[in-house]
């Protein structure tokens, strides 16, 4: 290449690197930070080799400041955005170019990033679902962030070499953008994987080579072997992932039993008296395929006054549901129950229930 020809190659970056520049200004939206970073980290090694010193130092220190940024240590603020348009004016001063001020553009990528969730992207109802379970779960919540071209097809872009990495790490929560979304939209586009994993970001760091974002680090779990008196519960919930990840939750504190129906539920809580091995609590769902959890609770409270339990002996009912009706509340304070829980409810929440059955029903016996 010929000294004008790497000229104007540089040149032709350094203007790539304004217009990138100014769409970004005030914002910090992923792309645009992505495509920043490619474009910052081409004109390092191009000043380098022209034996631009001053220039590559300068596109050296932004290349590293972008890095952080793109995964997740670093907010980008004004001072970085003061520093890309610092770098432009050196390198126009380098080709004897007068530095032009820049018209600053509204921060459009800070309006295009309104309205995302918490992780960095606007999920569908599934996916905070899963993701709330994750957390529930006490998994640690990572984002990964690839900046691609358009071309990939359907299969190519559902079978991406990061996808086996997740796999191999934790759980998918979501993509975006969807391939018909990839391929109806600009040239260069960051793709963004949200995904569950056991493993801490340092952890996760020698399987990932991609920017890893972490949003949430995993939850230190209590040992699963109970200490002292251990609490017996019994969940009723039919959803199969949401009943597993309470009684994960659950049986650090003892054992669990976890019923799928009404009916299923009630013939275990009277199997465990006729053990002589009551439940201490019994976390109770709603909407069930058979009976509503209301049923239930009122043939558990009948049972209970038949055998003239006095209250503290009695099976603490918690109504774990989904439900937000003012209708349902009420209708389950009415038959008696102790606690009323919304999904997605936090391990803590649980915690603390259990920690007063313990400061009740175990002070009796």
């Amino acid at each position: 290449m010929s000294a004008s020809e790497e000229e104007a190659q540089f040149s032709d970056l350094v203007d790539r690197l304004e217009n990138e520049g100014m769409a970004l200004d005030g914002g910090g939206d992923a792309s645009g930070v992505h495509l920043l970073f490619r474009t910052v980290h081409n004109l390092k090694s191009l000043s380098a080799y022209m034996g631009l010193k001053e220039v590559a130092a300068a596109f050296h220190h932004l290349e590293d400041g972008l890095d952080a940024i793109r995964r997740g240590r670093e907010p980008w603020s004004a001072a970085w955005s003061d520093q890309v348009f610092h770098s432009i004016d050196l390198a126009r001063a380098a080709l004897g170019q007068t530095p032009q001020p820049a018209a600053k553009q509204e921060p459009q990528a800070a309006r295009a990033v309104q309205g995302k969730s918490t992780w960095g992207l606007a999920l569908t109802p599934e996916e905070a679902d899963r993701t709330s379970d994750a957390i529930l779960q006490g998994l640690g919540i990572y984002r990964i962030e690839k900046l691609f071209k358009l071309g990939l097809t359907r299969e190519d872009f559902q079978t991406l070499p990061v996808m086996e990495d997740v796999a191999e790490v934790g759980t998918l929560l979501a993509i975006q953008p969807s391939w018909e979304a990839y391929a109806a939209g600009p040239e260069e586009q960051v793709v963004k994987i949200l995904f569950a994993s056991g493993q801490t970001h340092e952890e996760l760091g020698h399987s990932f080579f991609d920017p890893l974002i972490p949003l949430q680090e995993p939850q230190p779990t209590a040992d699963p072997t109970p200490q002292g008196d251990a609490i017996r519960s019994l969940v009723i919930e039919d959803d199969a992932t949401t009943g597993t990840l309470l009684a994960h939750i659950v049986k650090k504190h003892g054992s669990c039993m976890l019923t799928a129906s009404a009916r299923a539920g009630y013939a275990e809580f009277l199997k465990a008296w006729e053990r002589s091995e009551p439940y201490h609590i019994l976390f109770l769902d709603l909407r069930l395929p058979d009976l509503s959890g209301l049923a239930i609770l009122s043939a558990i409270r009948r049972f209970e006054a038949d055998h003239r339990l006095p209250r503290p002996q009695r099976c603490m009912v918690i109504v774990c549901t989904s439900s937000e009706s003012h209708e349902d509340i009420m209708a389950s304070l009415a038959r008696d129950a102790d606690g009323y829980l919304v999904k997605p409810v936090s391990p803590a929440t649980i915690d603390e229930k259990i920690a007063l059955i313990r400061e009740t029903w175990l002070a009796e016996n």
